[in-house]
């Protein structure tokens, strides 16, 4: 029995021994291979078989939500924090820069930011430094200018009117009705003045300019197609093609409409009228109109000696020359008389203006060199009176002189003194006193140059530069064709004389008479080259926003 029964368990350890063997020998492959794989060599991701388990894939699914939230809320951070530090840059560089051109061109404190802002640009688009000179632009913003001006809502209280009737052909009625501006400040009366010019300087330029209805573009009248233009212009590369005249209309008023309403206008000074009354009879003149610029020129020295006693005038009222020992002329008095006699010589009444100009060069050389006393400035300014000067606009420029005084000779007053030399020289070159000619017209560039390289810090302003520089520019270019002209006819009578004279003209004295136009030919084309620097205006560069974005 005990043998049986020990047989029995050796039976039941036999099988339990086989029976796990063969469920070891009956696991899959991929379990053991897995497990002796991990022991010998690491469980790379590329190799490693990931496992499905429910947990590790919610714990992977929970973190990328963070992660992915996270990254939502740093780039939406960074996205506004960049564009708000871009737009703040922005309107930064707009302020600096309206800051810079309201140093530029000054406008009155009182108006309203767009008025001024407009006046601003207008005059901004006439500035060459800034590309080509845009007068369509510059007009249709000084139209604004005006315009909000003449406004009982913007800017044009206590503004009147003169009259009730208005042109319905145009956008806003009564822009040409003339004003009473006799109620508003100094300071107002000279803003509206100088838009009102610019206005009508503009117009000047755009004058028979077209509209094309079609596309609503503005273009010369050199590019229109049509009968009235059987030759035009090629447009430019890159603008919009030429209109046709059957779709085109007239784009801006006359310049006639904004001269006659300044010189309507209430309010105005005289100087301010007698600019107006020249620049409108030069306008006149151009457009062949020369019976109305006749007008207008009296006109300005009607204006200009109002203050005079009728009976004492400084001129002549019949030739216009002025009086040897009268007192001296006024500034209005010179301009005018000056306008008068540069328009009979236009005309060609070289005659007439010869004298005038000679009577003009006689009073300026006489005036006083004495340069009037001005009001000094205080120079022990504090530091934080300069910081508040620094970040606050500019005081609005004080009003210049009337004109009904006598000039002192100023490097301008020279200036014109040598274009006086200049206007003598081409009259008498034309008359055949040509060497006399070359004679006045040398020394008007002498004094030119002269005055240009002299100018002081205090003296050196924009107009004067101006001045002086079209001085020497113009009197060089005279000096130069009126001398190329006398050495071309010298050396064909050279030519000549040896022709007739044979070998023996060579002994002759007429070797020194033939050399000499020659020989200044040669010092007008070095005074050229050495001037040429005073001639070019060389400006620092601007670092303006808009600079910055252009190529």
């Amino acid at each position: 029995m005990l043998r049986r029964t020990n047989a029995s368990a050796s039976k039941a350890t036999s099988y339990a021994r086989a029976s796990r063997c063969r469920t070891r020998h009956q696991q899959p492959f991929g379990t053991y291979s897995q497990r002796t794989a991990a022991k010998s060599r690491p469980a790379l991701p590329t190799v490693f078989i990931p496992t499905s388990s429910p947990t590790i894939a919610r714990r992977f699914a929970s973190s990328g939500n963070r992660w992915f939230r996270h990254e939502a809320k740093a780039v939406a951070r960074y996205t506004m924090t960049i564009w708000g530090l871009a737009a703040a840059a922005v309107v930064i560089g707009l302020c600096v820069n309206e800051e810079v051109l309201e140093r530029y061109y000054p406008t009155p404190h009182e108006w309203k930011y767009m008025t001024r802002k407009y006046l601003r640009d207008a005059n901004n688009y006439l500035n060459p430094q800034n590309g080509e000179v845009n007068w369509a632009r510059a007009l249709e913003l000084s139209r604004g200018v005006i315009i909000r001006l003449e406004d009982d809502k913007l800017d044009g209280q206590a503004v009147e009117k003169l009259s009730d009737k208005g042109d319905d052909t145009l956008e806003v009625p009564g822009e040409f009705i003339a004003c009473n501006i006799t109620n508003k400040s100094q300071d107002w009366r000279r803003g509206y003045f100088e838009a009102m010019m610019l206005a009508a300087k503009a117009a000047e330029h755009v004058d028979g300019w077209v509209r094309d209805t079609t596309r609503n573009v503005v273009s010369p009248p050199q590019y229109v197609i049509g009968p009235s233009n059987p030759k035009p212009t090629p447009v430019p590369a890159g603008d919009p093609k030429a209109p046709r005249e059957e779709d085109c209309v007239a784009a801006y008023p006359d310049a006639d409409n904004w001269y006659m309403k300044l010189l309507a206008t209430v309010g105005i000074s005289p100087r301010e009228k007698i600019e107006a009354a020249l620049a409108y009879a030069s306008f006149l003149e151009f457009k062949s109109r020369l019976e109305e610029a006749e007008a207008f020129y009296a006109l300005a020295l009607s204006e200009a000696s109002r203050n005079l006693d009728q009976s004492k005038l400084p001129f002549d009222p019949r030739t216009f020359t002025l009086h040897e020992k009268a007192d001296l002329p006024s500034t209005n008095v010179l301009d005018s008389i000056t306008a008068i006699a540069n328009f009979k010589a236009r005309k060609g009444d070289l005659s007439s203006a010869l004298p005038i100009y000679l009577s003009l060069l006689r009073a300026r050389q006489s005036l006083s060199n004495e340069r009037p006393k001005a009001v000094k400035k205080a120079t022990n300014v504090p530091i934080h009176t300069k910081l508040i000067n620094l970040v606050s606009q500019p005081p609005y420029p004080v009003p210049q002189s009337d004109g009904f005084q006598a000039p002192w000779r100023s490097p301008e007053e020279q200036c014109q003194e040598a274009s006086l030399h200049l206007y003598i020289g081409e009259i008498l070159y034309a008359s055949k006193s040509r060497e006399d000619g070359v004679s006045w017209t040398r020394d008007g560039v002498d004094q030119a140059e002269e005055q240009l390289r002299g100018l002081k810090v205090i003296d050196k302003t924009p107009t004067t530069e101006k001045t002086c520089r079209e001085c020497l520019g113009t009197g060089l270019e005279n000096w130069n064709v009126m001398v190329s002209n006398l050495a071309l006819v010298e050396k064909r009578k050279g030519q000549a004389g040896n022709k007739q004279g044979g070998m023996f003209s060579f002994f002759g004295g007429a070797e020194e008479v033939e050399g000499r136009w020659a020989a200044e030919e040669a010092v007008v084309a070095q005074r050229i080259r050495r001037t040429r620097e005073l001639l070019e205006e060389i400006k620092p560069p601007n670092y303006l926003l808009s600079n910055w974005l252009k190529a």
